[in-house]
């Protein structure tokens, strides 16, 4: 009886020290659901109203991990100059509507928040060292 006990006991350990190794290797569950977990991607997110909780496709991750590092001075001037454009209408504005599509394009989008923020009135986004707005 003693050695089925401490058979019982030695297989118990095992099987909470195999959980732990489990719970250590597997993925958080965020991440699982392809959902944007970095403060930039949730700003992007934002900017086109998707939710949080909100999983992106394949292609998104893909494009979003091609452009490196996005600075919140760049991030900035962008959700500025988007909201200004999308005050035109959906008609009038000149913005991109696919997030997929805003993200192969970030350099382009980045570039016409650029020249917006020299021509734009003032208070928007003439500063490129601007802080980053907080979600």
């Amino acid at each position: 009886m003693k050695k089925m006990h401490a058979a019982l006991e030695k297989l118990r350990s095992a099987f909470a020290e195999f959980e732990a190794a489990i719970a250590e290797t597997e993925l958080p569950l965020q991440i699982e659901k392809n959902v944007p977990t970095t403060r930039t991607a949730q700003r992007i997110a934002t900017l086109y109203n998707r939710r949080l909780t909100t999983p992106w496709s394949v292609s998104e991750i893909k494009a979003f991990r091609a452009l490196g590092v996005i600075s919140d001075a760049d991030l900035e001037l962008v959700e500025r100059y988007y909201a200004s454009e999308r005050a035109k209408g959906e008609t009038d504005g000149r913005h991109r509507r696919d997030l997929c599509t805003f993200l192969n394009n970030w350099r382009g989008e980045l570039d016409r928040a650029r020249a917006f923020s020299q021509t734009a009135p003032k208070g928007w986004a003439q500063d490129s060292t601007l802080k980053a707005k907080e979600l």
